[in-house]
């Protein structure tokens, strides 16, 4: 379980270090000197943030659980719908051209944060997949 445990902290600190506390924390100012095209509001990256918080908790659940000697089953399958779906929105946006016109920064910042939670899901998908079957 110590895997999992080290698995899940990865996917914590480093979600929580350039997703959501930047999301939620960073000037507007901060975005558009990173070269991120002006959006009417913040309420979106807000948002985002917020949402992404939320599943923080949820992956906390899956280090208790494991921490009970559980497999964290559930935690790892939200993991996974949520760094699935979203690692290949920000790639394929990136592979179809959206960051083109955007600064050098945000782009290696947007193909950065695609590429690690693409590979959380891939590293999550492994662990599910070799699952102990009376945990499935």
């Amino acid at each position: 379980m110590s895997n999992i445990i080290r698995l899940l902290w990865i996917k914590i600190l480093g979600t929580a270090c350039f997703a959501a506390l930047p999301m939620l924390l960073a000037p507007e100012n901060l975005y558009l000197w990173l070269g991120f095209p002006a959006m009417p509001t913040m309420l979106f990256l807000r948002l985002y943030g917020l949402s992404t918080l939320a599943l923080l908790v949820g992956y906390y659940g899956g280090i208790e659980a494991c921490r009970a000697g559980q497999f964290p089953r559930a935690a790892l399958r939200m993991g996974l719908v949520s760094n699935a779906t979203q690692g290949a929105a920000l790639l394929l946006a990136g592979a179809l051209g959206v960051y083109a016109s955007w600064g050098l920064l945000a782009q290696v910042m947007m193909w950065s944060l695609g590429g690690f939670i693409a590979g959380i899901a891939v590293a999550i998908g492994w662990t599910l997949v070799r699952a102990p079957s009376h945990s499935r």
